[in-house]
């Protein structure tokens, strides 16, 4: 219907609904972070956000999916960088999380993971979406050397994922109980991974 001197008129700024959303988006979040995924409740949800408990449960019908939404939201998805090189394209990926552990929600990876021990539900938002993507980029990134000949054809993928990827965990996991990351940590604990997956020049 088109607009007449009667009928009125749009305010500005986002649609209320999504305002809504973003808003229940991120009280989520600021609850996971707090009090964690136990504590978490659609009441305590609806109640940070200030919004109405039927707008809640139009867009979501349980805690658990509202949970991977605003997982699956801050995981942002995973850029699949192409540098010409393996040590580059790591480097590239990692520089991201990194980034991520500097923001002031940095603990909620380490305390999902240690709720996701307890709770299959939470254990499977978090492997699809936090988990899974980011170790099929670095299959992606192998798959890439290996056609390159920067590593050697054998090397079982899935240990070598793990050689990578699995410090810089556990350093970001440290990290969130206080402990610094080391200056030029990435780099260093690459090159020494790759001490071990490097082909032999021939």
């Amino acid at each position: 219907m088109s607009e007449t001197a009667e009928s009125p008129r749009r305010t500005p700024g986002r649609p209320r609904s999504q305002a809504s959303h973003e808003a229940i988006i991120r009280a989520t979040l600021e609850l996971l972070v707090e009090n964690g995924y136990r504590s978490l409740t659609m009441e305590s949800v609806r109640a940070r956000a200030g919004v109405g408990k039927a707008t809640i449960y139009r867009r979501w019908r349980s805690k658990t999916e509202l949970v991977e939404e605003a997982i699956k939201l801050l995981s942002g998805g995973v850029e699949l960088p192409d540098t010409g090189s393996l040590r580059g394209d790591f480097l590239a990926i990692a520089a991201l999380a990194m980034r991520s552990a500097a923001l002031p929600d940095s603990t909620l990876v380490p305390r999902l993971v240690a709720e996701a021990t307890g709770d299959p539900a939470l254990h499977e938002i978090f492997l699809r979406e936090l988990v899974l993507p980011r170790r099929n980029a670095l299959t992606v990134f192998l798959d890439r050397a290996r056609t390159r000949g920067e590593v050697r054809p054998e090397v079982d993928p899935e240990l070598a994922v793990d050689l990578m990827i699995g410090p810089l965990i556990y350093r970001l996991l440290i990290g969130a109980l206080g402990a610094p990351i080391p200056r030029n940590y990435v780099e260093r604990m690459f090159d020494m991974a790759m001490a071990g997956l490097t082909a032999e020049p021939g």
